[in-house]
């Protein structure tokens, strides 16, 4: 059956650039600023370089990331006293996406492309809105960090002294709540004007001052194990350049705006200011949000409970740092991607336009696929080298459990896109309520794995609980596919089905030879330069196996994605065949 959504004969667009793309423009042009008699629709940068721009900033902030996580290793490890800290800074995070990214996420950039529409261009709604949205951050990180020892207890089962020290460290890091939400109300707003650039740049900062606070760190008190004597000058260092990272992210977000022709005046008061059907929308995504972060909680209180004072198994600082690793095809790929479809999602719903809403969602569903299951692929086979060349501290046998534990969340890394893809949906759509029963969903087999956590040797809970995660997405990315088939009517997935079982056969075979290299390359030795040797070598066969099988297969979309490279080397020309 054809897509009533695809002309007759066309093909669905897999490329980077939509075949109806405006011209490009950077990402801090094209925007329309909020003031003027009769404001122009803001011009739509092409997802391409809208994408391109945002992965480059990601790539840069993750690097960093990784060195800053690294460093953090250096200065704690996986003691019990990194799990302090681990917790206590996991806190702010929380509670800003219960109160900020999501909420707002949901509410800002459908509100703000309505407002636009207004002969004010939408400048005294986004004001308000603006006002509204940072009082409300402010206040929960005031009342947050009163309620550091309440939070700390709540969320996690540690020992008396390492709850101590949480509890220490969370006085310190929950201010952040208040510059996280500047930093996602003025994201919004800069990606409703599509000025994308500035959102994903910014934490690049963030991540250099929280590195010069590691390295003074190690420089002044060393590496600090399970039985450290914590004093406030430390706790004041490693946690307070923690949080003054988030607070340039957040400012750093003005100078774009300004320079954008954005000028933001305080305005109080929101009844009879056109807010009713955002107020509706915010009460259905609190709801969800709120059994999300208990989800969260319950398994964050898992690891705990079992791990209990044993310094030797996995805890909550192992579950983050696989995760810091798990999220990079994410952020580089799928992030980007979703954020540029996020706006044209909307105003498409706005717009009652069901064709155009039917190629976004395959567009979210595909776009990511040809980079995104390959990544996942090479993660799982070169999972121990990774945390053997990053966190070189860890003992061996500390890094194969942090590489079990990747493994398990790497299987459903493609299906966690798809269940982001999900929340943008129901959010462009204003659909709250069908946003919460899917987290419901999601929430609920989490929080199986999470009991059966109890059930397996304590070394490998963590990695059940990160096998739950995967699960989860995975039986919620499917049902929201069957639900957006329902909603926009036949979505043409049968080319979908057939890229991703085509690129992920592919991945998985790039994936066996890789790790055959790398477990041979492991007989070598166990020092750093050995594991480094390992993972550049294996990773080299992994890329140019995947690339060379795509080929091999006709898989023209890898053409598409990795053109822009090919092109500047002479001995390597993509492929026009199209399949």
């Amino acid at each position: 059956m054809s897509d009533p959504g695809v002309e007759a004969g066309a093909r669905p667009q897999r490329g980077f650039e939509l075949p109806d793309a405006a011209p490009e423009v950077s990402g801090e042009t094209g925007a329309a600023p909020l003031r003027g008699a009769e404001p122009a629709a803001p011009e739509e940068p092409s997802i391409g370089r809208s994408s391109a721009l945002m992965a480059a900033g990601t790539l840069v902030s993750r690097v960093l990331g990784m060195v800053r996580a690294s460093l953090l290793a250096a200065c704690v490890g996986i003691s019990l006293g990194a799990d302090a800290f681990a917790i206590a800074n996991t806190l702010p995070n929380y509670i800003y996406i219960l109160l900020s990214a999501g909420v707002l996420n949901a509410v800002l950039i459908p509100q703000i492309t309505k407002a636009m529409k207004n002969p004010d261009g939408g400048r005294d709604f986004v004001d308000r809105l603006i006002t509204a949205s940072l009082l409300l951050v402010v206040a929960a990180a005031v009342v947050a960090t009163a309620l550091t020892p309440l939070l700390v207890r709540a969320t996690s089962n540690l020992p008396p002294e390492q709850y101590r020290l949480a509890v220490m460290f969370g006085f310190v890091c929950l201010p952040q709540i208040a510059f996280y939400g500047l930093y996602a109300v003025l994201g919004q707003v800069l990606n409703a004007r599509n000025q994308f650039a500035a959102f994903m740049w910014t934490p690049v900062l963030a991540n250099v001052v929280q590195i010069g606070g590691l390295v003074y760190f190690l420089a002044v008190w060393g590496r600090q194990g399970s039985n450290a004597a914590w004093t406030w000058p430390m706790v004041g260092v490693l946690a307070g350049t923690t949080t003054l990272g988030i607070v340039v992210q957040g400012l750093a977000l003005i100078p774009p705006l300004v320079r954008g022709g954005f000028r933001y005046r305080p305005r109080f008061g929101v009844r009879g200011r056109g807010f009713g059907s955002a107020s509706k929308m915010l009460g259905w995504t609190f709801t969800a949000l709120v059994l999300a972060q208990l989800g969260g909680f319950v398994v964050q209180w898992v690891i705990t409970t079992v791990r209990g004072d044993n310094g030797g198994v996995p805890g909550v600082i192992a579950r983050d740092n696989a995760f810091l690793i798990f999220m990079l095809p994410h952020s580089f790929v799928t992030t980007s991607i979703l954020t540029a479809l996020f706006p044209r999602m909307t105003r498409a719903h706005q717009a009652d336009d069901l064709t155009a809403q039917r190629r976004l969602v395959r567009q979210g569903l595909e776009l990511p696929a040809v980079a995104v299951l390959p990544m996942s692929a090479g993660m799982i086979a070169l999972a121990l080298p990774i945390f053997r060349v990053l966190f070189p501290r860890l003992t061996p046998g500390e890094a194969q459990q942090e590489a079990w534990i990747l493994t398990a969340m790497a299987i459903g890394t493609m299906a966690f896109g798809v269940t982001t893809l999900q929340q943008r949906y129901c959010f462009a759509r204003e659909e709250g309520r069908k946003n919460l029963w899917l987290q419901a969903l999601l929430t609920t087999v989490q929080v199986g794995f999470a009991a059966a956590a109890f059930l397996v040797p304590v070394g490998w809970a963590v990695a059940v609980t990160g096998l739950g995660m995967s699960v989860a997405n995975i039986v919620t990315g499917l049902v929201f596919v069957l639900v957006a088939r329902r909603d926009l009517g036949h979505l043409g997935l049968a080319e979908t089905l057939r890229l991703y079982v085509r690129v992920g056969f592919v991945s998985a075979c790039a994936g066996l030879m890789c790790w055959g290299v790398s477990t041979a390359l492991g007989v070598l030795g166990s020092g750093l330069l050995v594991q480094g040797l390992r993972l550049a070598v294996a990773g080299l066969v992994f890329v140019l196996a995947y690339l060379a099988l795509a080929r091999l297969f006709h898989i023209t979309e890898v053409d598409d994605f990795v053109r822009p490279v090919l092109r500047r080397l002479p001995f390597i020309r993509p492929s026009s065949q199209e399949s």
